[in-house]
């Protein structure tokens, strides 16, 4: 009920969360405003579209509280998906906290380069693939999720971001083939896999200030410094990679690296891996909307290697 006493509708809701939002300053307010009121009521967006006009039940109107509360939360910038405690990525839910940066859609190219090298090869070594800097856990657990040969390594810093990553590994049932490691980038291996993805801190560091406050305040602020140009970690993994080629250790599939890099990375980025790695075929590719997204970095295998290294 309203305070007049009329009965509320749902649309009466959303429009209304969604203009105090839009005051705040949050971006998308009114997908915001219907994504919060189906967490709340338990249905689907698409649900709450086509039932504007329905007013509430008496069940669902004891949910306007925790709507409300959970409404202040976004009015004060905070990230709607640690609101919603979880995000979809790749088509899975995956939670999130604010131990873990929130997984983006761009992201989910990682998974699929990943998938299309594991393709066709069998047996797969193992493991197939590290996942380096995991947070939590989305790629590494979306790619064992499709591909049920892979055994895959993921490794973070953080040791509370690895706890949600696990979390993750076993709501959808892939905790026996992802080993979950805490480790700096790929400091304890000395073997390469045949995949290795990473989605590393590429905001340089005087640019986080600039950032939304939704990224700013809340999101974990490793998870984001990439250092004085963004290309800090980048340029730690990669001279990592190159110390272990230079012990002849790889995959007789050879190594297949996906690194996110930021949209405006990509040449500088280019030009490091080629000159770390002049043996290797590197390219960038693009996302959706056109922008450079992921380095792609392609090692053979060095046939000259000793048996042991493949």
């Amino acid at each position: 009920m309203s305070a007049h006493g009329v009965p509320l509708c749902i649309n009466d809701l959303w429009r209304a969360a969604a203009a105090r939002l839009d005051s705040a300053g949050v971006d998308a307010p009114t997908n915001t405003a219907r994504l919060l009121l189906a967490h709340v009521l338990g249905k689907s967006k698409a649900w709450v579209a086509a039932h504007g006009s329905d007013v509430l039940s008496p069940q669902q109107a004891q949910a306007l509280r925790e709507f409300d509360r959970l409404l202040n939360r976004l009015i004060a910038r905070e990230p709607l998906f640690y609101v919603l405690g979880e995000r979809e990525f790749y088509g899975l839910s995956m939670r999130v906290t604010p131990d873990v940066l929130i997984p983006r859609p761009e992201t989910e190219m990682l998974v699929e380069l990943s998938l299309d090298t594991l393709k066709g090869l069998s047996p797969l070594p193992s493991p197939a693939v590290v996942d380096i800097g995991t947070g939590s856990g989305a790629v590494a657990i979306a790619i064992a999720y499709n591909q049920p040969q892979a055994h895959v390594i993921a490794t973070d810093v953080s040791l509370p971001a690895l706890r949600v990553a696990q979390e993750n590994a076993v709501r959808h049932q892939v905790q026996d083939r992802v080993q979950f490691v805490q480790m700096d980038l790929l400091s304890a291996f000395s073997t390469l896999p045949l995949v290795i993805t990473a989605n590393l801190p590429y905001v340089a560091r005087e640019e986080i200030d600039a950032l939304p406050p939704e990224i700013r305040c809340y999101e974990p602020r490793v998870a984001l410094d990439g250092g004085y140009d963004g290309m800090e970690l980048i340029r730690r993994l990669l001279k990592q990679v190159t110390d272990l080629l230079a012990r002849c250790n790889c995959s007789r599939h050879g190594c297949h690296i996906f690194l996110e890099i930021g949209a405006s990375q990509g040449s500088a980025v280019l030009h490091a891996a080629q000159r770390m790695l002049p043996q290797a075929h590197i390219s960038v590719t693009k996302d959706l909307n056109g922008l450079d997204r992921v380095l792609c970095v392609q090692i053979r295998h060095n046939h000259e290697c000793p048996a042991s290294c493949a």
